[in-house]
């Protein structure tokens, strides 16, 4: 029996989906494509699932932001506007679509729910955001590989303007530095989870600090990473990483991290296989969403097993 703890959602209105797993939770080793390179294009990069299992695909090659509705076979809407090689997404329980939009154009930008003409700029970046996230407060996190940084921005606030919350100006091995950040991750206490890729590890910063804590790679964890492109949690703050070169993904639980699909053989373009995979999004089911980079596709892996004897939280 999968569960969901949806009292999370209600009361502190969570924009994605939270699944609390057991440990001896599995997935099936074979995927399933959802979306192929005849629609998505090459090298597809973020992928966002939200809450009414309505998924958000990046579109990278066609400049644009594709949409299923569930059920859907076809994409049931496509963001244009003035999108420049969108890398990642984030989407609210209202319908709201944030995007990156900072090759060339230096923002981020915001389609309501039914907005048809284009955008609007809530946030002005330096370069592609790799990584976008909304917090509990309604600020905005982007992650810019190219500056080794994360920045944030209130949406409640005026303008557009941001400031620097992890990462400094050069790229490092230190714990105040980053070296090309990917996906990040802000959890109820406000800790900011990011893959920091080219250093092979995950990092925490706690609220308010500029020193982060190494949680996986690089000797900690037992787990050794190659480029971790992004990091989810789930209810119970174990961590899920996309561990690109290595083209599989990692999960955490009681007994520690284990490989969960890719597991086999890698860098191939089989049904078990993953190449250098970008971004994970649950769906509400628990099931794993895969931008598999490389082979031009998302991947879904079902959830196989995940009985702990539990109620299920409504």
């Amino acid at each position: 029996m999968f569960l969901l703890v949806d009292y999370f959602f209600f009361c502190l209105d969570v924009f994605y989906n939270l699944p609390e797993f057991c440990p001896n939770s599995t997935w099936d080793a074979y995927g399933i494509t959802f979306a192929a390179g005849n629609t998505i294009g090459s090298q597809p990069a973020g992928i966002f699932v939200d809450i009414n299992n309505t998924f958000y695909l990046a579109d990278t090659q066609n400049n644009r932001v594709l949409v299923w509705l569930e059920g859907n076979v076809n994409p049931t809407r496509s963001l244009n506007g003035t999108l420049k090689t969108p890398r990642s997404l984030f989407i609210t329980t209202n319908g709201d679509i944030y995007v990156d939009n900072g090759k060339s154009n230096n923002e981020v930008d915001k389609w309501t729910l039914n907005a048809t003409g284009g955008g609007v700029n809530v946030m002005m970046v330096a370069d592609s955001c790799y990584g976008l996230f909304i917090d509990l407060n309604n600020t905005l996190y982007c992650s810019i590989q190219n500056d080794n940084q994360v920045l944030k921005h209130s949406l409640q606030s005026n303008g557009t303007s941001s400031s620097i919350i992890a990462g400094t100006s050069s790229s490092g091995l230190t714990s105040t530095q980053l070296n090309a950040p990917g996906g990040i991750f802000v959890d109820f206490n406000f800790n900011l989870y990011v893959a920091d890729s080219n250093n092979n590890r995950i990092q925490r910063f706690a609220l308010g600090q500029s020193n982060a804590t190494t949680v996986a790679g690089n000797g900690v964890g037992n787990i050794s990473l190659d480029t971790p492109t992004d990091v989810v949690l789930d209810a119970d703050r174990y961590l899920f990483i996309v561990d690109s070169k290595n083209n599989r993904i990692i999960g955490q639980g009681l007994y520690g991290f284990r490989c969960l699909v890719g597991c086999s053989t890698s860098g191939g373009s089989y049904s078990d296989q993953l190449n250098q995979p970008q971004s994970i999004s649950f769906d509400n089911n628990g099931n794993i969403f895969v931008s598999d980079t490389n082979n031009n596709r998302f991947q879904k892996f079902l959830l196989a097993t995940n009985s702990c004897g539990k109620s299920i939280h409504t």
